[in-house]
């Protein structure tokens, strides 16, 4: 039986983990936790910046993250598809591999084609994961036990919960972000305007942790949704 994952994360694109939820990641990871990230494309339809400096970037991200693994899906940047049978098949079979405690996607309050599309393969993937006798790609056995929640994408959204987060997780996400230079602004450089190249880029996601942060009586958070109810056993942790 292979070793389960205790944190799977699907992404569209490299750097939206890490914009997503890059300090619950290193929460998760500094609390002992194993984390994997499962990017669903290379980006290479970005405006800025070629595929060979996404993946180096996304190297230099996931060893800041600590993270225990990291996969690409090479799914088309651009062109994903919620009703993508073989996609799905895709997702389903990185489940079975890493057998996480718990799945981590995209939201579906997004204005991304892709992020949308992500959202939509992933959601019912994690009940099609523990259907025996559906083959995937691998031969992996089913696995039903995952418990799926929803990063923030782009719009933010209310959230079923929050994971407060210390300045030294924030920190670390900021770090892991930075990595992603050709996505960012760059004074004296110009390339085509996207948001998350715009100067403000980085304090709209400072401000959007400490607002939660602030919520969660913590330095800052981030939020998660879900369509079902987190299950709670010590009230005391709330």
């Amino acid at each position: 039986m292979p070793a389960m994952t205790d944190l799977l994360v699907f992404a569209p694109h490299p750097d939206d983990a890490e914009i997503g939820c890059g300090g619950t990641i290193h929460a998760q990871v500094r609390l002992g936790a194993s984390v994997v990230v499962i990017d669903a494309t290379r980006g290479e339809l970005g405006s800025r910046g070629s595929t060979a400096e996404r993946a180096r970037e996304s190297e230099a991200a996931s060893r800041i993250l600590g993270l225990s693994g990291r996969e690409n899906l090479e799914l088309p940047d651009g062109h994903l598809r919620g009703e993508d049978h073989q996609a799905r098949g895709l997702v389903i079979d990185a489940i079975r591999r890493h057998r996480p405690l718990v799945v981590l996607c995209i939201g579906g309050h997004a204005r991304h084609p892709d992020h949308l599309a992500l959202h939509q393969l992933v959601t019912p993937a994690i009940k099609a994961a523990a259907l025996h006798r559906l083959a995937s790609p691998s031969g992996a056995a089913a696995h039903a036990t995952a418990r799926l929640w929803y990063y923030e994408a782009e719009l933010p959204a209310a959230p079923s919960f929050l994971v407060p987060l210390s300045d030294q997780d924030w920190a670390v996400k900021h770090a892991a972000i930075a990595c992603y230079s050709s996505q960012l602004h760059q004074p004296g450089i110009s390339g085509p305007a996207t948001t998350i190249a715009s100067a403000g880029f980085l304090d709209a996601i400072d401000a959007r942790g400490r607002y939660w942060g602030f919520a969660a009586g913590a330095a800052y958070a981030e939020a998660f949704g879900a369509h079902e109810m987190p299950r709670i056993r010590d009230l005391r942790t709330i």
